[in-house]
């Protein structure tokens, strides 16, 4: 029996029968566990099924596989025991907003983004992501050269569906964005990022019904799903044309502005709308069973929207992640906002109560952070801060460690590899400090993360990213 602290198996031998010949030294140099035959004892284990968790559990991984689970197990031969007690695990979650890219630190007041090719990888996985969604991209070759660098083991990081460019119309503002002028365009644009790799496509805000229409037909006949954070369209006229995922809950649902002209984006008058629906509204619960019954799935981002007053500067912590000069920007804003955004309160604590009623209405209710908007949203530390609110809004432990796990390897259609602490599984899997059956907070207590039976240190990874958050 070899112990932990006598391991000689060379990393590079241990990925030969993976399709990897070995790790890049950047790679290698965040490994704490190669792959190998593992037994990790007496540890406490959320499973992801949202099933009650369980105590004194071993988790005997070989390879890249879950091979057993269940207490006190039988030493297999040859196997490295590593004693756990104390800790716990979960599986390694599956967060479907993210973005490989973050706001400029530019003087006044316009608003670009910058891709974050260095930082956010490392970042995602250090807090326990080992699959992600990119819900829109600025650099979709970029994204997908990532992704594969991943794979290959050159760099660190999360596994990858990479996602389109934000399809839209012009008026967005955004100039990173290169919007389409007409329906015939942008199949063709899906049928271009389709060919290139993308594995999801993105709609925005300003396009027209026959635009999605055209949009899902293309994507669906290629297999592939439509999400979008919309303004123009309504959740409801959305799921009639087929479209598969509803980004940031409901905060982007324009179905309930009084005589809204069809195709026009009104962003004042949506959120106005939203402020003044009573939180027990019937059209909220009917629009709640629509969306249910149509098979939409919702991805709440719910931290993006958390209020300044009294909370973190940067969600989940992390500040030190900043450059000097987005750590500035953001920090003034967080200072300004103190005390002055009581209606940011009204609608946070109602998007809240509305996308737990979706999830108790059966729909199925994903995650994801969305690291943009006024930087206080950073990969890796706003997961964990997502995490937390989750138990804020109102679910059990094992409720939100499902919504974070198995509920986006269900939308991503890997459930049945990903997304549960299960024998025959992925060892997907994320070693945490302190008990997180018993507080939520343990969240922040990554020790090890282990993705297809690798464990990569999470407190090396998250030291990598320090200072660069903002310009790599």
């Amino acid at each position: 029996m070899k112990n932990l602290f006598f391991i000689s198996i060379l990393i590079s031998l241990s990925l030969s029968s993976y399709g990897q010949t070995s790790l890049s030294k950047e790679t290698e140099a965040y490994v704490s566990y190669p792959r190998g035959l593992y037994i990790f004892q007496n540890l406490t284990i959320v499973d992801g099924t949202g099933n009650a968790s369980k105590t004194n559990q071993d988790i005997v991984v070989n390879g890249e596989i879950i091979e057993r689970i269940g207490p006190d197990l039988a030493i297999p031969e040859n196997a490295n025991v590593v004693n756990l007690e104390g800790k716990s695990a979960i599986p390694g979650m599956v967060m479907l907003h993210e973005h490989l890219f973050y706001p400029k630190a530019t003087p006044g007041n316009n608003f670009g983004v910058n891709q974050m090719s260095y930082s956010f990888p490392k970042l995602y996985l250090a807090s326990g992501i080992t699959t992600m969604r990119t819900a829109g991209s600025i650099m979709p070759h970029a994204d997908l050269n990532i992704k594969n660098k991943i794979l290959n083991g050159e760099i660190p990081g999360p596994k990858m569906d990479v996602t389109s460019p934000h399809l839209d119309r012009e008026g967005t503002g955004l100039i990173e964005l290169g919007p389409f002028s007409s329906t015939e365009q942008v199949v063709d644009m899906v049928n271009l990022y389709a060919d290139l790799g993308v594995t999801s496509f993105k709609v925005y805000n300003y396009l027209t019904k026959s635009d999605l229409k055209a949009i899902v037909e293309t994507a669906h006949s290629k297999n592939l799903k439509v999400t979008g954070h919309l303004c123009s369209i309504t959740y409801r006229e959305a799921a009639d044309l087929g479209i598969d995922n509803l980004e940031h809950g409901f905060y982007a649902s324009s179905d309930f502005i009084k005589d809204k002209q069809p195709d026009e984006c009104e962003p004042f008058n949506q959120r106005k709308s939203l402020l003044q629906l009573p939180v027990d509204s019937e059209a909220m619960t009917n629009l709640i069973q629509h969306l249910v019954e149509k098979k939409v799935a919702l991805t709440s981002t719910i931290n993006v929207f958390e209020p300044y007053t009294n909370r973190e500067v940067v969600p989940g912590g992390g500040l030190d992640a900043l450059y000097t000069g987005a750590k500035e920007k953001v920090f003034k804003r967080w200072a300004s906002k103190q005390g002055r955004d009581s209606l940011d309160y009204v609608l946070f604590n109602k998007a809240k109560v509305w996308e737990k009623a979706f999830h108790d209405a059966g729909g199925l209710l994903v995650a994801g952070t969305d690291p943009t908007y006024d930087g206080r949203i950073v990969a890796g530390y706003a997961n964990m801060r997502l995490v937390e609110l989750f138990v804020e809004m109102g679910f059990t432990i094992p409720e939100t460690i499902k919504i974070c796990t198995l509920n986006g390897a269900k939308y991503l259609e890997q459930d049945d590899t990903i997304g549960t602490l299960e024998k025959g599984k992925i060892a997907d899997f994320i070693i945490l400090n302190d008990d997180i059956s018993k507080n939520i907070k343990a969240i922040r207590s990554t020790e090890t993360v282990f993705k297809n039976g690798i464990g990569y240190n999470s407190e090396k990874l998250f030291k990598a990213a320090d200072g660069l958050v903002g310009i790599r």
